[in-house]
């Protein structure tokens, strides 16, 4: 490694957006913000899409990981590289060999592209990478990386604009798993940006891959006894519930948020033939981790995305009900709010996160509750239609934390036809001709005729594959109006 030329300049900059005027000074979390590796995704920008968990604060300003200029020689110190040694975001210097997402990539050239919120003046670039053997379970320090440079680009003092795209040649030698610190050095402060890039590097050309990642085991909580964890796997039909596998847990320390991801992965592994779930090691296997595992799928099994979902037992002593929450919700020039009723038995601090259907946070509220009830109001950022989650937690002055999930769907503002019933309001009626709104979707849809209108009728909690709309099989009884 120590042998290899410094690469001076990419051989295209791709300048992609009109310039911004950059921000003047450091402010941590300041609006202002600044930038972030967006491809191969940095560790704080796989915060805020979701494909990293318990990030804290960086998954709202994955582009503000700014600190002092001057890596190696000066800069962060040790240990608090992947944070800037910036104490608002020092969850990104936990380090081990499963704790983040990994980006598949190969050694010779790959394009590294930045975005930029605020394109400050620029004295150049710079990229290096971590020594073969490195410590995984040591926190990032200059003993982790080869302190040459593997490409530095010149930024000429001049604003970039908020894309760009550089051409690096990534050293060869390496595989496995790797850190790339990618340096943004500004020219208007002193300050320098440092972001964290987590790949897994193969040395030989690249070879097509018949599993594709399509879902993610975050250890996002900690689980109980009596608490249930189960996928949900989609096709361009709907979810497949024949695909499903379901875990429950049997004890507190099964139920560590860094064992039953393991649990949950090694149980796909053994029901699933199209999915396999674990991280991929060195030698390109999939296995099962304590900790993040990514859910995978064979290329041409059809399975679009398989999401996680929590069937959580209440905590015993505390009840936390949720009440009048609408399943599809209007936006409204532009605006959108998710409102609800909450009950309690005792004192416990309410919280809501409401969640895109990509994961990414787009609201939150939170208010003291005393063995009461209560209304809480959630405004959606930046409102679009489609399907939101909606998760509520209670957390107790004693006991466990209560937590409940919810499907929200957003709608848009045209009006829709006139239904005969609200799904699945007099399921047992549906013939021929009827019309129900499905609140999931916020559509209508019409009964077939007969043969097919006899299915309409033929759904349960258990049984889903008719449900207009949503069920696996729903257009072969039902016509969207």
């Amino acid at each position: 490694m120590a042998n290899l030329p410094v690469l001076p300049h990419v051989s295209k900059l791709s300048l992609l957006a009109a310039s911004l005027m950059a921000a003047n000074s450091f402010v941590s979390l300041s609006v202002e913000a600044h930038g972030y590796v967006l491809s191969p995704e940095s560790r704080s920008y796989a915060c805020k899409t979701g494909n990293n968990a318990s990030c804290g604060a960086v998954q709202w300003e994955p582009q503000s990981v700014e600190g002092p200029s001057g890596f190696p020689e000066s800069g962060p110190e040790d240990g608090k590289l992947a944070s800037a040694a910036n104490g608002a975001f020092s969850p990104l210097d936990v380090q081990s060999p499963v704790r983040w997402s990994k980006t598949d990539i190969n050694a010779g050239w790959q394009q590294f592209t930045w975005q930029f919120t605020a394109n400050h003046v620029t004295r150049n670039w710079r990229y290096y990478i971590t020594r073969q053997g490195w410590d995984q379970n040591q926190a990032l320090s200059r003993a982790s990386f080869d302190l040459a440079p593997f490409c530095v680009v010149d930024g000429g003092m001049v604003q970039p604009p908020k894309l760009v795209t550089h051409d690096c040649y990534v050293p060869e030698g390496l595989s496995g798993y790797h850190v790339i610190l990618a340096v943004w050095q500004v020219g208007d402060t002193s300050n320098s940006f440092y972001n964290a890039i987590d790949v897994n590097l193969s040395s030989g050309p690249g070879i097509p891959n018949e599993w594709q990642d399509v879902g993610d085991i975050n250890p996002s909580l900690d689980l109980k006894a009596g608490d249930k964890v189960m996928t949900r796997v989609f096709d361009a039909n709907g979810e497949q519930l024949s695909k499903q596998t379901k875990i429950t847990i049997t004890d507190a320390t099964q139920g560590d948020k860094q064992n039953w991801p393991f649990l949950l992965a090694s149980t796909i592994n053994a029901q699933q033939s199209q999915l396999n779930a674990g991280q991929k090691n060195a030698a390109g296997s999939i296995m099962p981790v304590y900790g993040k595992n990514d859910i995978f799928t064979l290329t041409d099994s059809g399975i679009e995305r398989v999401e996680v979902e929590f069937d959580l037992a209440p905590a015993p002593g505390n009840q936390l009900n949720v009440t009048s929450l609408a399943d599809a919700i209007q936006i409204n020039d532009g605006a959108a709010q998710v409102s609800f009723d909450v009950t309690t038995n005792s004192a416990m601090q309410v919280s809501a996160y409401l969640f895109n259907h990509d994961g990414v946070a787009s609201g939150f509220v939170s208010q003291a509750v005393n063995n009461t009830n209560a209304s809480l109001v959630l405004d959606v950022v930046a409102p679009k239609v489609g399907h939101y989650h909606l998760q509520v937690k209670g957390e107790p002055q004693q006991g466990d934390v209560i937590q409940q999930n919810f499907d929200v769907f957003l709608k848009d503002e045209l009006p829709v036809p006139e239904a005969d019933f609200v799904f699945p309001a007099e399921v047992t009626r549906y013939v021929t001709g009827t019309k129900v709104l499905q609140p999931k979707t916020g559509k209508v849809y019409q009964c077939k005729p007969f043969p097919y209108g006899g299915y309409c009728m033929q759904w349960s909690a258990s049984a889903t594959s008719y449900e207009p709309g949503v069920g696996a099989s729903w257009a072969v009884a039902w016509t969207e109006l």
